[in-house]
């Protein structure tokens, strides 16, 4: 900054106020400055201007995993919420490792992101609070009680609810769901579908997967490996695992829907596919992220209050997955 000055024969002050954009410069001055900024190749040092206002304009993303197109959506959701704010996005991988979001987390921390938001939060409260350290942070997807942390989710248990009226609805009455592992503190989907079957009066029958299509092709293998009798309808946890599930039915010569319907969840672009066309559950995934950002700007812009919990209603997406049993 000092050979600007010299080099466009003014002080330092105006120098300093160009670089950071200040209306108190004339034009002829701020040409000067840039022009010998230029044939300088001088680069203003953006972390030190924003550690000295004490913003950094940066936010912390941490989402679950990018194999899930889920969170690609609720990543353009937040992208979309910050646009045009001057705020830029870090973003971190969990891959359901709570000692790698721990750490990511931390991270984002230590270098002084204005606010953390994380998709697929799946460490305990106390944790979160712990390494967040009074950083702003709002959790999508999962509601955490910890305070000054926001929450914005959809309601899955609701969610869970809606896969099984609609396969009622058409006939089903062998219904089986294929759940999370039983670590991860996601519950409310299963939750939602073993109200609604006990409300039916259908026997639940739930398997495990981990989340991924290969673990929804083989939990399915394993259950007719077993010798179950096949279910006439199938409520995946996440639109990938249902791809899992329609791989193993298909290469066992079983129909979908004729002989077996599904449904998955999160209704992402690979449900929507006509290739695909898989009937799923959408949690809105994409305004989930945008409302996320706009809690951490108005946290950010002095909002204070209570905890701030905003739960999105779902819908369900009909495709060519599910049909009535045959024979109805």
């Amino acid at each position: 900054m000092e050979d600007i000055a010299r080099e466009a024969g003014v002080s330092r002050a105006p120098v300093s106020l160009v670089m950071r954009e200040s209306p108190k410069v004339s034009p002829e001055r701020r040409r000067a400055v840039l022009e010998s900024a230029a044939a300088l190749g001088y680069s203003p040092n953006r972390l030190a201007s924003r550690l000295a206002s004490r913003r950094t304009r940066t936010f912390g993303v941490l989402l679950l995993d990018l194999h899930n197109p889920v969170f690609a959506d609720v990543y353009d959701g937040i992208a979309e919420g910050v646009a045009g704010t001057g705020n830029q996005l870090m973003v971190a991988v969990g891959s359901a490792d709570p000692a790698a979001e721990t750490e990511a987390i931390r991270s984002f921390v230590d270098l002084r992101a204005d606010a953390v938001l994380l998709a697929g939060y799946t460490g305990t409260p106390e944790q979160l609070a712990a390494v967040l350290r009074g950083t702003p942070a709002v959790v999508i997807t999962r509601e955490v009680p910890v305070d000054g942390v926001d929450c914005v989710l959809s309601d899955d248990l609701r969610g869970g609810e809606l896969a099984v009226e609609h396969l009622h609805e058409l006939g089903h009455r062998r219904i089986a769901h294929l759940d999370k592992p039983e670590w991860l503190p996601y519950p409310s989907r299963r939750q939602g579908y073993l109200n609604a079957m006990r409300r039916f009066g259908l026997e639940p029958i739930l398997l495990e997967g981990d989340m991924s299509e290969r673990g929804g092709f083989r939990a399915m293998n394993e259950y007719l490996d077993a010798g179950a009798p096949v279910p006439s309808a199938i409520v995946a946890y996440n639109d990938v695992t249902a791809l899992g599930v329609l791989d193993s039915l298909v290469s066992r010569g079983l129909r979908v829907p004729d002989d077996v319907s599904v449904i998955g969840y999160d209704n992402t672009e690979l449900a929507a596919s006509p290739l695909l066309g898989l009937t799923s559950v959408d949690l809105h995934a994409r305004e989930i992220g945008k409302i996320a950002a706009g809690v951490a700007l108005e946290r950010l812009a002095g909002a204070t209050g209570p905890r701030i919990i905003r739960r999105l209603k779902p819908t369900l997406v009909r495709r060519r997955t599910t049909a009535a049993p045959s024979g109805n």
